[in-house]
C-alpha cells in the first residue's frame, strides 16, 4: 500500500502540485541531498562517486595555463627570424619563390619526425606498454608529434627537436631491451623509409619528374641526417638511450644525472669550439656509410 502511494506521488510531481515544499524546491534546485539532508553540487555528484573509504570526490579539474605574453613575443621573435632566412623580409631569394624552394625540406622534415617518433611508441607498444597509446601519439598524423618551438628552430638554426614519445620501461616485459630498441627504434625507422623511397625511385620514374625530385631528395637526406644524428651517445638522443638501456643497474644509476642535464649536454656538444669537429666528421662519416648502403640498393635494383 505504501510502495503503491510512492508511485503515485512520483507520477504526479511534476504535473499535478501546483507548489512545492522548501524541501522539494531545494531538491529540484539541486542544492540538497534528499536522502541525507546536505547540500551537493549536481555537476559532481552525476558523474563521481565516492569510495567505500568515504573520501570526498575530487574537485573540478584545474584550468591549464595559457601562453604568457613572454611567450607569444618569443614566439615571434622566432618566426621573423625564420622569415628573415627564408628571405620573406629582404626581398632575398626571390620573396616567396625562397618559401618555395624550401618547400621540399619542410615536408621531408614533417615526415621524417613523424615516422621517427611514431616507431619509438609503436616498439615500445611490441614489449607491452601501452603509454604511447594512451596519450594518443601511437599515430602517424604529424601533429601529435610536432613540437612548435622545436620545429622552428629546426628551420631557424642547426638543432631543433620533435616530441619525445613517452614511454614508460616499467610496463615492458623486458624493461631494460625494451628501453634500448625502443630507443633505436627512431634511426632505424629513418634509414628503413629512405630505403625505400630508393627502391621506389629505382623501379619507377618517380625521381625522374622534375616537379617531384626535390622531394625525394629532400626525404632521403632528412631522413639518413636525422638518423645518424639521433645515434650520437648524448642525451637526451637516442644513442643515449640505446646504452642506457643495455648497461647494468650499477652503469644506469651512474649516467641518471646525465639525462637531467641532457640538453645543456647537447648544446655543448654541438657549440664548444673543440668538439664541433669531432661531430661534422661523425655526421660526415655516419651519412657516408648510410648512403653507401642506399646506393647498393639503387644499383641492385
Amino acid at each position: 500500500m505504501r510502495v503503491a502511494h510512492e508511485r503515485e506521488r512520483f507520477r504526479s510531481y511534476g504535473s499535478l502540485t501546483p507548489t512545492l515544499s522548501q524541501r522539494e524546491r531545494e531538491f529540484k534546485r539541486g542544492t540538497r541531498n534528499p536522502e541525507r539532508g546536505t547540500p551537493y553540487d549536481p555537476a559532481v555528484c552525476a558523474q563521481t562517486a565516492v569510495d567505500s573509504s568515504g573520501a570526498p570526490p575530487p574537485g573540478p579539474p584545474r584550468k591549464q595555463p595559457g601562453i604568457t605574453p613572454i611567450q607569444w613575443v618569443g614566439l615571434a621573435v622566432l618566426v621573423l627570424l625564420l622569415l628573415n632566412q627564408m628571405g620573406l623580409l629582404t626581398g632575398a631569394q626571390g620573396g616567396l619563390g625562397g618559401l618555395t624552394a624550401r618547400l621540399p625540406f619542410f615536408v621531408a622534415l614533417i615526415l621524417a619526425i613523424t615516422v621517427h617518433e611514431f616507431s619509438h611508441g609503436f616498439v615500445a607498444t611490441l614489449f607491452g606498454d601501452d603509454l604511447p597509446r594512451r596519450v594518443g601519439r601511437l599515430t602517424l598524423n604529424p601533429l601529435k608529434h610536432l613540437d612548435p618551438l622545436g620545429t622552428l628552430m629546426i628551420l631557424i638554426g642547426p638543432i631543433g627537436w620533435g616530441r619525445p614519445m613517452p614511454i614508460n620501461p616499467g610496463h615492458m616485459r623486458n624493461p631494460n631491451l625494451g628501453w634500448a630498441l625502443s630507443s633505436l627504434a627512431g634511426p632505424v625507422s629513418n634509414v628503413l623509409v629512405a630505403a625505400v623511397m630508393v627502391v621506389i625511385v629505382s623501379y619507377t620514374s618517380l625521381g625522374l619528374d622534375r616537379a617531384v625530385f626535390p622531394y625525394v631528395q629532400a626525404f632521403i637526406n632528412i631522413n639518413v641526417l636525422l638518423a645518424v644524428f639521433n645515434l650520437l651517445p648524448v642525451p637526451p638522443l637516442d644513442g643515449f638511450g640505446f646504452l642506457f638501456g643495455l648497461s647494468p643497474r650499477p652503469v644506469k644509476v651512474a649516467l641518471l644525472p646525465l639525462q637531467r642535464y641532457g640538453p645543456l649536454i647537447l648544446l655543448a656538444v654541438l657549440f664548444l669550439p673543440g668538439a664541433r669537429p669531432v661531430v661534422d666528421a661523425y655526421l660526415n662519416g655516419g651519412r657516408e656509410i648510410v648512403n653507401n648502403f642506399l646506393g647498393v640498393l639503387a644499383s641492385g635494383a
